[in-house]
């Protein structure tokens, strides 16, 4: 699958207690061309990326990352994530007491 976008100098695979993941390490033969690489691993991404596996499953294709930069990237979306959920979510009270459930359903 992955040797379609260039030649492959290694391969890992490895699993862990959330499932099976490994590493595509791409190099130009020759030795000569240092951009070959990354453009091979830009290829892949490009082509392999949501590509579905199974009925439910889709393969993640990306640059490998050290964990620093994984728990950076993990962080920031944390916040992107709440930022953007206090955009849209709202808090709503002093409803009467005495009001139903279902009158209160009928208002939103």
């Amino acid at each position: 699958m992955f040797e379609a976008f260039g030649h492959i100098k290694s391969l890992v695979l490895m699993s862990n207690n959330i499932g099976q993941y490994g590493f595509v390490c791409y190099d130009d033969p020759s030795g000569n061309n240092k951009e070959y690489g990354p453009e091979c691993a830009l290829k892949a991404i490009e082509g392999l990326s949501g590509m579905d596996i199974t009925e439910d499953l889709k393969l993640y294709v990306r640059h490998a990352m050290k964990k620093s930069e994984r728990e950076v990237e993990k962080t920031r979306d944390t916040l992107r994530y709440k930022t953007s959920k206090k955009r849209c979510n709202l808090y709503v009270k002093n409803f009467p007491n005495q009001w139903p459930k279902e009158e209160l359903e009928n208002l939103f």
